[in-house]
């Protein structure tokens, strides 16, 4: 016949031994888990060797020469025309009235503060933005990894629970079912405090999630005041190209003035310079046709010394003749 004590000290031996039998299940499931981590940790690759596989392979890759965005070019190509039309709009500016003058020196300073507000957000608020999203992306990558390690620690912690349930579900032996349903309790204390933690994190990714979706508004709010302040902009070239293209014309009218008077001239110049060629030919002629006839000889009738004296003594009758009467 069994005695108390034999009794007692059959339960106490079962005990240890239903306690060690548990002990190495426990044992056995950690060590499964370690084996998965250390599997996932010689999986994952140090920044350095990521570094070399992506230099290596880029020095593997053929080289492709880089082709140029279309908008770039679009942009470069407006740029380009943009500083050929102020050029020109400073030439046009010194033929413009005063009235003009004034109004472009006004256009031009609502035209200014406009591209100043636009370099602005380009070179500050845009950058700015940029650095901050950064920054956030950095954080919730961070928050991530915690989460990711919680999880793991919640995952295991309930299959430890479900490993002690199912023990728990098949033991026979009150004092073994007593411990096990102790070791459940226990874990369903430490997976309320992992749950905690997580739920820390959950929220902490979810404020970060809404500071990048901020961030991200305001950047799309800086492209439509950006657009909004290059409209503005147009509306401004526009009424300058308006009051230039007046200038232009009137300074293409008065260039064609001036050269329809400058032919004029020019016709009414060779015109008097061909008469003056003509009256100067006449005199020219007029002076040879003198020339030549003073220099024709005209012949002069030699008379005798005879002669002569018959001549006087025929006049000295007549002379006398007409004494006497």
């Amino acid at each position: 016949m069994v005695t108390v004590d034999e009794e007692t000290q059959a339960k106490e031996f079962l005990k240890r031994a239903e306690i060690r039998t548990m002990r190495k299940d426990l044992q056995a499931l950690r060590e499964v888990d370690a084996l998965g981590e250390r599997d996932k940790i010689a999986k994952i690759k140090t920044l350095e060797e990521q570094l070399e596989e992506k230099r290596t392979a880029d020095q593997m890759a053929v080289p492709v020469k880089p082709k140029k965005d279309e908008i770039a070019q679009r942009q470069e190509i407006l740029e380009r025309n943009e500083g050929q039309e102020r050029i020109a709009e400073k030439d046009l500016k010194s033929y413009a009235t005063e009235e003009e003058r004034q109004q472009i020196f006004l256009l031009e300073s609502q035209r200014l503060a406009f591209e100043k507000q636009i370099d602005a957000i380009d070179k500050e608020r845009d950058p700015a933005l940029k650095l901050e999203k950064n920054k956030l992306l950095l954080q919730k990558r961070d928050q991530q990894a915690r989460l990711n390690t919680i999880l793991e620690q919640e995952k295991k912690l309930e299959d430890e629970q479900k490993f002690v349930a199912e023990k728990e579900q098949t033991s026979t032996i009150a004092s073994q079912r007593k411990g096990l349903e102790q070791s459940r309790s226990d874990l369903d204390k430490k997976i309320q405090d992992v749950e905690k933690k997580r739920w820390a994190v959950e929220k902490e990714i979810e404020n970060t999630d809404n500071q990048i979706s901020q961030v991200d508004k305001s950047s799309d709010q800086n492209v439509t005041e950006k657009n909004g302040l290059r409209d503005k902009a147009l509306g401004v070239d526009k009424l300058l190209r308006e009051i230039y293209s007046v200038v232009m014309a009137r300074e293409e009218a008065k260039r064609r003035g001036l050269a329809k008077e400058q032919v004029t001239k020019k016709e009414e110049l060779a015109e008097t310079r061909l008469e003056n060629k003509e009256k100067i030919q006449r005199q020219q002629w007029n002076r040879s046709a003198d020339t030549a006839l003073t220099q024709i000889p005209v012949p002069i009738k030699k008379q005798s010394f005879a002669d002569e004296n018959k001549a006087r003594e025929k006049f000295l009758q007549d002379v006398e003749q007409g004494t006497n009467k």
